[in-house]
């Protein structure tokens, strides 16, 4: 599910993953952190620091769509992040954005209205969550349609998720929870189900 984004630029990207980088994906995160969008440059600095442990190679660039003014950078919502996980991978890259919980334009309701439809227990999990929540971000990654592409798109979600001591909402995977290693597991099976199913309509 990919509820409909208020920024021009950001929603012609997402767009894009969802019209020609099929399949698509975009999770929500909840934390009871307050962030301000200039602390997006530091959770992506703190969370390149974790990927370099693993290879000193990795990179994760980050650019606010846009075009921003020095002035309206400080009220960015929406950033592309590029992800390289080693030496020789390819660029991988992903869409996020970040709200306030009390921002009347956040896209966490159309989130939880969709959960909630899905399944009452876990719509009331996500609720839950949210109300005690202040920040809400969303993470959109398109062509997870092989390995090289899905699992840098899992190791942000999770970088993310550790860094923020967040909660995942995936309705695409119909699954709330803290874990990054459940949520990555029952990623990739709703991605695996969305695959056959594909084979079955041919």
């Amino acid at each position: 599910m990919l509820p409909r984004m208020s920024d021009s630029s950001g929603s012609r990207f997402l767009q894009n993953l969802v019209n020609t980088e099929r399949p698509a994906r975009m999770i929500g995160l909840f934390t009871s952190r307050a962030m301000k969008p200039q602390e997006i440059e530091r959770l992506v600095s703190v969370c390149l620091s974790s990927m370099r442990e693993e290879d000193p190679s990795a990179s994760l660039t980050l650019s606010p769509l846009g075009e921003p003014t020095p002035a309206e950078v400080q009220h960015q919502r929406t950033w592309r992040i590029t992800v390289v996980e080693y030496a020789d991978a390819a660029p991988h890259d992903c869409l996020v954005q970040l709200f306030d919980m009390q921002d009347p334009s956040s896209n966490h309701r159309a989130l939880l209205e969709h959960i909630g439809g899905m399944d009452e227990e876990l719509g009331q999990a996500a609720s839950h969550l949210a109300e005690n929540a202040q920040t809400y971000l969303t993470i959109a990654s398109g062509k997870l349609d092989d390995p090289n592409r899905i699992h840098p798109f899992q190791n942000l979600v999770s970088l993310f998720t550790s860094a923020l001591g967040a909660a995942i909402v995936d309705p695409a995977a119909a699954i709330v929870t803290t874990d990054p290693g459940e949520w990555a597991d029952a990623m990739e099976l709703s991605l695996n189900v969305e695959k056959e199913m594909g084979v079955l309509k041919r």
